[in-house]
């Protein structure tokens, strides 16, 4: 027996009928794509961070060789970003060429066309500049050639600046670190 509504006495139907379902099913629909997006855009940034973390950690390594290496400093200079490749056998001839190679060689296998350079900023301050494309994020032609001393003016890392910088160049991300010896 189907129940009666009181004022009227006509029976109520109970229940959902097909267009309220539909609706639900559209709004349910939205929901998910947008759900789909977030962890799309959620890998993104977790790749893009994972990256920085690694030009942090390669950057500070050189720092570190220049600190050890003090009296053969200016043998580390490299201004110009040069192509290193994954598999190529480091020059062991000086200790700076050594460094500089097994240096270039983490950057190429572990950032995507990661190129690394050193150079002095000042009279004794020097920057650590890493390159790396981050093609995720960026959308123009960018260039893996530079030189590190125009990317860390650019970015501010240097005395006057904060002594890091980061920034993009078309297709290439920019990480530069600074340190005063």
């Amino acid at each position: 027996m189907t129940p009666l509504h009181p004022l009227s006495g006509r029976s109520v139907l109970r229940g959902f009928t097909l267009l309220e379902v539909l609706i639900a099913l559209v709004i349910l629909s939205f929901g998910l794509l947008g759900l789909a997006a977030l962890q799309a855009y959620s890998v993104k940034t977790n790749q893009s961070a994972h990256f920085r973390s690694q030009a942090t950690a390669l950057a500070n390594m050189m720092l570190d060789s220049l600190r050890a290496n003090r009296p053969q400093l200016s043998q580390y200079y490299s201004n110009d970003y040069e192509a290193f490749a994954c598999d190529d056998v480091p020059d062991t001839s000086t200790r700076p060429l050594n460094d500089i190679d097994i240096w270039r060689q983490q950057i190429a296998c572990q950032l995507p066309s990661g190129r690394g350079a050193i150079a002095p900023i000042s009279a004794n301050e020097v920057a650590v500049c890493i390159r790396w494309t981050d093609a995720r994020w960026e959308t123009t032609a960018g260039s893996a050639d530079g030189q590190c001393t125009v990317d860390a003016t650019n970015l501010g890392a240097g005395i006057a600046g904060t002594g890091t910088g980061a920034g993009t160049d078309g297709d290439f991300s920019i990480f530069v670190v600074s340190t005063r010896f």
